[in-house]
């Protein structure tokens, strides 16, 4: 990876309001939500609001073992650009939808520390892109738990990742910098993933998406 800049994804886009801000700040990536959540989308719902975005924005169907052929739709349909697979979804389901559509392929990893974690990126050695974020024991992500970079050391990172978890306009500063200063990572750190960080009350805040994309664009 030659190309220095830091991506940015809002994730968990719902409502009108939320696309509104979304081309006005023009972060990389706007993530819709299908997996069960207080986010959830359906795939009409986020066809709506795809309609709606600027075409530059890049769409992210996040997804918790969805049916491989449902997944491969939402991005042939032109909902999603890439499929973030956020689920138990191994090497045999990442392989599967390879075959049913072009789109690339972000696998999240939530990292624990242990042996664990080596399993989970030799299941995912053939997504496109790793998610690391932060593992609570019987949930799949969104918990706002901010990720501890400690989980990185040791890890043998050989693509392009995006960093999750408990990320907002205050802490993700010092976050970027410190991996961005490790040698073995800042090569493929590609980008940021924030959701209920830029939120208030459980709503997308316009105020926290634009202090959160100043940040990152300093």
């Amino acid at each position: 990876m030659k190309d220095s800049m830091i991506r940015v994804k809002f994730c968990g886009i719902r409502r009108k309001e939320d696309v509104e801000a979304v081309n006005r700040l023009q972060p990389d990536f706007a993530g819709f939500v299908f997996a069960k959540s207080k986010r959830q989308v359906t795939a009409e719902q986020a066809a709506e609001l795809r309609g709606r975005l600027h075409q530059e924005i890049r769409t992210v169907a996040v997804l918790v073992n969805h049916p491989v052929e449902q997944a491969a739709q939402l991005a042939n349909s032109g909902v999603a650009d890439l499929l973030q697979l956020h689920g138990d979804e191994d090497r045999e389901y990442i392989a599967r939808l390879k075959t049913l559509t072009d789109a690339k392929i972000i696998k999240a990893i939530r990292l624990q520390g242990n042996e664990a974690d080596r399993l989970l990126l030799r299941e995912a050695e053939q997504a496109d892109f790793y998610l690391f974020d932060t593992f609570v024991t019987n949930t799949y992500g969104g918990t706002g738990k901010t990720f501890s970079l400690t989980l990185l050391k040791g890890v043998s990172v050989d693509k392009p990742f995006f960093l999750a978890g408990g990320l907002d306009a205050e802490n993700v500063s010092g976050i970027v910098k410190k991996v961005i200063a490790d040698k073995s990572l800042s090569p493929f750190f590609y980008g940021v993933d924030v959701s209920g960080g830029i939120e208030t009350g459980g709503y997308k805040d316009v105020i926290k998406m634009e202090a959160f994309i100043k940040v990152m664009r300093r």
